[in-house]
């Protein structure tokens, strides 16, 4: 295994733990704002270090690029996409939930 197949494998495992963790939030966390925090933060940074890792391996500078589109794109739509779905929330009545682990004065 030389260097730049244990850098790529490095890389896409982080970017699968990335992933499994915004999934996990995605269950575990107690409302919809939280679950919006967690996907939309975790998830363009774990697919872009599995596209990353994936276009080390693979060593293909046209499969660089168009990964690298990818990770912009998302970089800029999940921002929107978790505002929008936020605002949808907001608006539909749902509360946020109260958390009841620390104490307000």
């Amino acid at each position: 295994m030389t260097l730049v197949d244990t850098l790529a494998f490095a890389l896409m495992l982080t970017g699968a733990l990335f992933a499994v963790l915004a999934s996990i939030g995605l269950v575990r966390l107690p409302d919809a704002y939280c679950r919006l925090s967690a996907t939309s933060k975790a998830t363009p940074f774990g697919i872009g270090l599995l596209l990353a890792g994936a276009s080390l391996a693979l060593g293909d500078l046209d499969f660089a690029v168009r990964s690298l589109l990818v990770v912009v794109f998302l970089g800029l739509t999940a921002p929107v996409a978790a505002h929008a779905l936020g605002r949808a929330a907001h608006r539909a009545g749902i509360p946020p939930s109260r958390d009841t682990t620390q104490e307000r004065p």
